[in-house]
């Protein structure tokens, strides 16, 4: 199927942000994270910032991909994740994460909390 979905990734430091927008689907989740992975740093710690806010939506097997990725960047020196979502998602996106990584997580509507919150595992 055709990735649905669209985004912007940028680098700041030692954190990767993310900035998805509309529906995605399972293809979308894996196109957009391989393009955090082209811009993630190589060989230093760094956290995955997502900022889907009220903004995109996710399909179910989208969001078993997502657990998919994220448990992937775990292995390639991602530290934290941080999403800022809305009320709507952020229950929904607990359920499934809190049991799946083996990293920590913290999701608000918040991006200055968060950006505070994911500080403190990054080496820079």
């Amino acid at each position: 199927m055709k990735p649905h979905g669209q985004y912007k990734v940028t680098l700041e430091g030692s954190v990767v942000h993310v900035f998805p927008e509309g529906g995605f689907n399972e293809e979308g989740i894996q196109e957009m994270h391989e393009h955090v992975l082209l811009v993630a740093p190589k060989n230093k710690q760094w956290a995955l910032f997502e900022h889907p806010k009220d903004l995109a939506g996710l399909t179910p097997e989208a969001l078993k991909e997502l657990i998919v990725s994220y448990k992937r960047f775990s292995k390639q020196n991602c530290k934290v994740i941080a999403l800022e979502v809305c009320t709507t998602w952020k229950d929904v996106i607990i359920n499934q994460l809190s049991s799946n990584l083996d990293i920590p997580f913290y999701l608000s509507s918040d991006s200055n909390e968060l950006d505070k919150l994911i500080r403190p595992y990054l080496s820079d």
